[in-house]
């Protein structure tokens, strides 16, 4: 493994829950990934004796803690999705499945073991690489971030039941790093594997948002009666144009241990939570009210959405915050500026309440090359529909989730919803 760290070099892949299971088709990689980094602590406890001067012996008491932070910059919702959170908000809210059983992941950061060998150039890097799995992985906190002439970028802290380092053996394959909840043991039976297919972008187009933001790129709808004493806000009618917006929250969770074993037999997610968002807008004069009305008639709450546009205007990402309440507020102003704004509410989060993602279709079901029919699966903002082409002239031969070619030949889906497409892979029909 070399010491120096370029794009192309290293690759960090997710499967989907549970853990426990064969990694061997549903692997997929993470888009836009900058950085990750991995720390580790024993809980050894060391104990004496009376009549000694030294420790007498140690003993692990559970198994070790393992933290994995992940930065990368938004896409278009498909890491979101890869990580468990929920991207269709028509359906439910962004934490829908976080009180699932068996929602673990197992992680694969693959990396490069010479200077000539990286994925994107597949045929040199097989069987050139060395892989460090992340077993049993949970989600415990998420940011997002944007500000107007910046990309987005999202930062999260995962933790791990155990980790494995591999020099990666192409035919056969590697046992997953997952541990066994029921009985605290490793698979003999489970392999993982680098296909390359997972390097390659199989999860529709890259993004729906540009690179970096303009001033009117990030779009707030105000609620209507957002009355408070304070500062209003630059825009027209119920938009207001904001310059930086922050959402963040932690998942409290709860690691649940049976006698025998150093292993949880679960990790339970306390809810609910409280999720923070803080935005920055232009502010252009001042409410009416007191803060003396605030405190003592009763806190107003309030749901916000958030547009992130594209360059032709269409919204390529929609957040939805319910039941806000402000925390604080602050006003400056200044010779030769604008007068801004900031401000800082706090939300109740759980499986039903809180925050609600919605992107573009995603295909997460690729079709196959097949003498049968073949089918392809999108998530993202419902109702999503499918539309079947065929390659040698883009023509559109179907509608559906599935399509049954005629004759031999080469054809694509395209996913549609009111946020934008996804475009799947072509398969060739014999």
């Amino acid at each position: 493994m070399r010491n120096r760290i370029t794009y192309g070099q290293s690759l960090v892949l997710c499967s989907q829950p549970p853990a426990f299971q064969s990694n061997t088709l549903n692997v997929s990689g993470l888009k836009r990934v900058q950085n990750c980094d991995i720390e580790f602590s024993f809980a050894r406890e060391r104990f004496k004796q009376v009549g000694s001067e030294d420790f007498v012996g140690d003993v692990h008491l559970r198994n070790a803690d393992i933290r994995f932070g992940l930065n990368y910059y938004y896409s278009n919702g498909a890491n979101e999705a890869l990580m468990g959170l929920n991207v269709d908000g028509n359906s439910g809210h962004a934490l829908k499945y976080v009180k699932k059983e068996n929602q673990d992941r197992n992680y694969y950061i693959v990396q490069g073991s010479g200077e000539n060998f990286e994925p994107l150039n597949e045929t040199s890097f097989l069987d050139n690489y060395n892989v460090m799995g992340l077993g049993n992985v949970f989600l415990d906190s998420y940011s997002f971030s944007a500000s107007v002439g910046a990309p987005i970028s999202v930062s999260t802290s995962l933790s791990a039941y155990n980790m494995q380092l591999d020099d990666y053996n192409e035919s056969n394959g590697e046992y997953i790093p997952a541990i066994d909840s029921s009985n605290g043991t490793t698979s003999s039976t489970h392999k993982y594997k680098i296909l390359t297919g997972n390097i390659k972008n199989v999860t529709n187009l890259d993004g729906y948002i540009d690179a970096a933001l303009s001033p009117n790129d990030i779009e707030l709808i105000l609620p209507s009666d957002i009355n408070v004493a304070g500062m209003e806000f630059t825009g027209d009618g119920q938009m207001a144009h904001i310059q930086s917006f922050e959402l963040s929250f932690n998942i409290d969770r709860h690691d649940l241990y049976g006698f025998g074993s150093m292993y949880p037999y679960g990790r339970r997610a306390i809810l609910p939570i409280l999720g923070s968002l803080n935005f920055s807008a232009i502010a252009s004069e001042f409410t009416t009210g007191t803060l003396h009305t605030i405190i003592n008639s009763g806190e107003k709450e309030f749901d916000f959405t958030f547009n992130f546009l594209n360059c032709s205007g269409q919204t390529g990402l929609q957040l939805d915050i319910e039941k806000a309440k402000m925390d604080s507020q602050s006003f400056g102003e200044s010779i030769g500026d604008n007068a801004a704004v900031d401000i800082s509410f706090s939300f109740p989060m759980s499986s039903t309440t809180g925050f609600r993602v919605s992107t573009p279709p995603l295909i997460i079901d690729q079709p196959e090359d097949s003498a049968a029919a073949m089918t392809t699966t999108a998530t993202g903002k419902t109702p999503i529909t499918y539309k079947w082409f065929d390659a040698s002239d883009d023509s559109q031969v179907a509608t559906g989730l599935s399509y049954d070619p005629t004759g031999e030949g080469d054809y694509y889906c395209v996913a549609y919803n009111d946020l934008g497409s996804g475009v799947s892979k072509t398969a060739h029909a014999t």
